[in-house]
């Protein structure tokens, strides 16, 4: 029999893994609802279902693994897709490494994870589910500072605003719960510090984080009170202690959803008192993070060793250490809105030093609408060099190479 990996998504931030399980010796298997998804052209086969939809995707599965019996259902996976509870139900129904679907739903929910952060001790913001606007103004008063509010399902960004005493909390309350597909939106305080991602391994209950990175938000509050990240940089500024408690935090907290084996995306904000999870994300990380930019850094193959764990491969912890540390470097575009006319330079992006992906996702004809959230940025660059200085400087040096003519 052939061994067969699904891989539930196949957007164009997937299609590393699809290469990647290829080269491995898999018959890689594409599940996704759009039948023009470009991951699909480094699949073997294809099987049409909403990536969101876990029923719908296990009955997929079943029905086209009962016709195709020469397959060995070896593993199920993703990447930068947030659909930890659609990969654990069919990994849970087959039998399959991965993480439990009580696990899974706990990833899928905000409120459920604070909850079960805060149940066992894990360091978090305070945070409120509410069903009003009249409730933020009760927590305003409350809680000290500004206030974030966003969906309990969010992704990518969608329905996150920072909120102060001059915010009109009616229009705020009812544009968060815009991005909710379960119509639920929660609180939390905003703690000002600097905001870190990591890509973390669990082997036994025990966390190794090969990957740290500052997130950018050095101008978010040109696209306030919409809460957007300009990019990350690694290695993040952080001593040797701060990784440690950093890493601990994270294996605490995936120890409290009941994760103990794979892969856990953290977002962590380095407070007065040391570093807070905001969320842990129990999938690899997108915008290029784990299939690009920790490799291009750290020299460890998250997304290797997540197929690998997947397939039911023991993962050697001597993969996840760190081989080298050069600064790597993404950051977006973010033209004005309006209609778009011209751009120049897009073109030559690729010859510019240390560039090493770029992409600009609008052209000429298009409307670049205001950024409201992480999927509206209107393309990247990615640069990499020796030191962490050096790729800060050639990515905006790329970045304001390109110009955008709107109207």
């Amino acid at each position: 029999m052939t061994d067969a990996l699904v891989i539930v998504g196949a957007g164009i931030e997937q299609i590393k893994a699809y290469e990647l399980a290829s080269k491995m010796g898999f018959f890689v298997i594409g599940t996704d609802i759009n039948p023009e998804a470009p991951a699909f052209d480094n699949a073997d086969d294809k099987v049409i279902a909403s990536t969101r939809d876990p029923d719908a995707t296990l009955s997929a599965l079943k029905k086209y693994f009962s016709l195709n019996s020469s397959l060995n259902f070896s593993g199920i996976m993703t990447i930068a897709n947030d659909v930890p509870l659609t990969v654990a139900t069919v990994s849970n129904e087959f039998g399959l490494p991965g993480i439990s679907v009580d696990s899974a739903l706990i990833a899928s929910d905000k409120v459920l994870m604070k909850n079960v952060f805060k149940s066992n001790g894990v360091k978090i913001p305070l945070f409120r589910e509410i069903g009003s606007s009249e409730e933020i103004a009760i927590a305003m008063n409350e809680w000290s500072g500004p206030i974030v509010i966003k969906p309990v399902d969010g992704r990518g960004a969608r329905g996150v605003l920072l909120l102060t005493e001059d915010t009109d909390f009616e229009w705020a309350y009812r544009e968060s719960m815009s991005f909710s597909t379960v119509k639920r939106v929660m609180l939390e305080a905003f703690i000002d510090g600097p905001q870190i991602s990591t890509e973390s391994f669990l082997i036994d209950g025990s966390s190794i984080t090969p990957a740290f990175s500052d997130r950018n938000y050095e101008d978010f509050l040109s696209y306030a009170p919409y809460i957007i990240e300009d990019g990350g940089t690694l290695p993040a500024l952080l001593s040797d202690e701060e990784r440690r408690l950093i890493n601990k935090l994270v294996e605490d907290g995936s120890a409290a959803m009941g994760i103990t084996d794979g892969i856990v995306k953290g977002d962590i904000v380095m407070g007065e008192d040391g570093p807070v999870i905001i969320e842990l994300a129990a999938r690899l990380s997108g915008g290029y993070f784990a299939s690009d930019q920790i490799p291009l850094s750290t020299g460890v193959d998250l997304v290797k060793e997540s197929i690998r764990f997947a397939t039911g491969s023991k993962v050697d912890i001597n993969d996840l250490a760190v081989k080298r540390t050069r600064g790597v470097a993404i950051r977006y575009f973010f033209p004005p809105e309006g209609l778009v006319r011209e751009i120049h330079g897009a073109e030559g992006l690729g010859d510019m030093a240390g560039v090493v992906k770029s992409e600009i996702f609008i052209k000429p004809g298009d409307i670049q609408q205001k950024v409201k959230a992480h999927p509206e940025r209107a393309g990247f660059v990615i640069a990499v060099a020796e030191s962490r200085s050096d790729a800060v400087k050639m990515v905006e040096a790329a970045i304001d190479s390109v110009e955008f003519i709107i109207d």
